[in-house]
C-alpha cells in the first residue's frame, strides 16, 4: 500500500491577485527549497492529465464539451428547463470539484436536479454522450502551430518520442474513461498507454469513474491510481517521489506536489479559453517544477526522461 505524507492544505489560487500569463518556450524551476527537489530524480512513472494537457486549451475543445454539449445533455436527459439553468448548476459545482462527473453526482445528491427528474446521474452514460456528440476535429487547434497539419505532425512526433521513453506512461483524467479513451485514440496517443505500447487496450488509462467518489485534486484519487498500478504488478511499489504529474490545472499540480511528486505544468498557448479563471497557470508557483506551453516540448527539453533509467533533470 502507498504511504503518503501527512495531508497538507493546498493553497487556493484565488488568493493571488493576478495570474501571470505564460510566454513561449517556458522552462522554469521552482525554489530550491522545495522538499521534493532534494529527493531522488529517478523516475519510474509519468502520469498525464488529458484535457488541456495532451491537447491545447486554445483549441476550445474543452469549452465546447463542457459548454453547449453538456448543457444540452442535462436538458435532454435530466429535465433541466433550459440550457441556462443547466449551465448555472454545472458551473457552480464544477468550480468546486473540477470534474463534471463528480459535480453532477454531488449536485443530484444535494437535491439540485429538477424535481421531476426520475433518472439517477450516470457518469458512464454522460461519457458515452460525449463520445457520440463532441466535435473531435477541434482537438487539433493550437495557437503555437500555423496549421492543423502542423499540429497533427507535432502530435505524431511526440507519440514516436514517448514510445521510446522507458518510464511507465499513465493517463489519468477527471473526465470519464470512455470519453478519455476516445480523445487519446483521436490524438494517436492511446497505444502509449497500453500494456506493451503496441496495442490500444488502454490498460493504463483511468478516468474519474475509476476513482469516484473521489477526483483530482483529492489525495485519495491519486492513491486509487497508485493502488491500481501496484495491483497490476505486485512486484513494483509505486513511490510518489519517482512519479511525474503532467497537468494544466494548478489545483492538481499543487495536490501532486503535496504528495511528493514531480510536476510539469502545461500552460497552453492562450488564456481566454480557460474555464476556471482561478486555475490559470502560475509558472512561479512553488508547486511547479517546470512549465511548458505545449506538452510536446517535453521531448526536447527533458532529455533525461529518455535515459535508462529515466531521470528528472529540469
Amino acid at each position: 500500500m502507498i504511504r503518503f505524507p501527512p495531508k497538507t492544505m493546498i493553497p487556493s489560487s484565488t488568493t493571488r491577485t493576478a495570474a501571470k500569463t505564460a510566454t513561449s518556450n517556458i522552462l522554469r524551476r521552482t525554489n530550491a527549497s522545495s522538499s521534493s527537489s532534494k529527493s531522488s530524480s529517478k523516475i519510474s512513472t509519468i502520469i498525464f492529465d488529458v484535457d488541456d494537457t495532451l491537447y491545447d486549451v486554445s483549441s476550445g475543445f474543452t469549452a465546447h464539451r463542457n459548454g453547449d454539449i453538456i448543457w444540452k445533455y442535462m436538458v435532454d436527459h435530466y429535465g433541466f428547463e433550459s440550457l441556462e439553468a443547466a449551465r448555472k448548476l454545472r458551473d457552480e459545482y464544477f468550480a468546486i470539484y473540477h470534474s463534471t462527473a463528480k459535480a453532477l453526482t454531488v449536485a443530484q445528491t444535494e437535491g439540485k436536479f429538477p424535481k421531476n427528474c426520475t433518472k439517477t446521474f450516470d457518469a458512464k452514460h454522460m461519457s458515452q454522450y460525449w463520445v457520440d456528440h463532441c466535435d473531435y476535429t477541434k482537438l487539433w487547434g493550437n495557437h503555437c502551430y500555423s496549421s492543423e497539419e502542423e499540429s497533427k505532425k507535432a502530435k505524431r512526433d511526440f507519440c514516436v518520442a514517448l514510445s521510446k521513453c522507458p518510464a511507465k506512461l499513465v493517463a489519468f483524467s477527471n473526465g470519464p474513461r470512455a470519453y478519455v479513451t476516445k480523445v487519446l485514440d483521436t490524438l494517436g496517443y492511446l497505444e502509449l498507454f497500453g500494456t506493451d505500447r503496441s496495442s490500444k487496450d488502454g490498460s493504463f488509462v483511468w478516468g474519474v469513474d475509476d476513482v469516484l467518489p473521489h477526483c483530482k485534486p483529492e489525495a485519495e484519487a491519486f492513491k486509487c491510481i497508485f493502488d491500481k498500478l501496484e495491483a497490476m504488478d505486485n512486484q513494483t511499489k509505486i513511490r510518489p517521489e519517482e512519479c511525474i504529474m503532467v497537468e494544466d490545472s494548478m489545483k492538481n499540480v499543487r495536490a501532486a506536489k503535496a504528495l511528493g511528486m514531480k510536476t510539469i505544468l502545461i500552460t497552453g498557448s492562450k488564456e481566454e479559453h480557460r474555464i476556471l479563471e482561478e486555475d490559470a497557470p502560475l509558472t512561479d508557483d512553488p508547486a511547479v517544477d517546470v512549465a511548458f506551453q505545449t506538452v510536446e516540448e517535453m521531448a526536447t527539453k527533458l532529455p533525461g526522461l529518455w535515459k535508462d533509467p529515466p531521470v528528472f533533470e529540469p
